[in-house]
């Protein structure tokens, strides 16, 4: 699995077991929202929250879903070590 983490358009390096993590999560998350693709990625910016899968996006209307989302990955990123929440967030997994 690679997963890749850009903030503010900056690339952070992850170890494997991080990719991992991540990239399950994303995963599981949009296998939630009705996809069941291994190439998943998230763009949350100040005021936008875009998932897609296999280069389709996937629309998230539901509010309290796209606040579940942010929080768990503003959550999981909090702890990673040169992440500044300041922006925009990409994150995409591929298996």
């Amino acid at each position: 699995m690679k997963t890749t983490l850009m903030v503010n358009d900056i690339v952070i390096p992850l170890s494997d077991f991080t990719q991992s993590f991540l990239g399950n999560v994303l995963r599981g998350m949009a296998l939630s929202l009705g996809s069941s693709s291994n190439d998943v990625g998230f763009v949350i910016d100040v005021n936008e929250l875009s998932l897609y899968s296999d280069d389709r996006n996937i629309e998230i209307k539901d509010e309290t879903i796209q606040i579940m989302i942010i929080s768990t990955v503003r959550g999981m990123l909090s702890s990673i070590k040169g992440v500044v929440w300041v922006g925009k967030v990409t994150l995409k997994t591929r298996e």
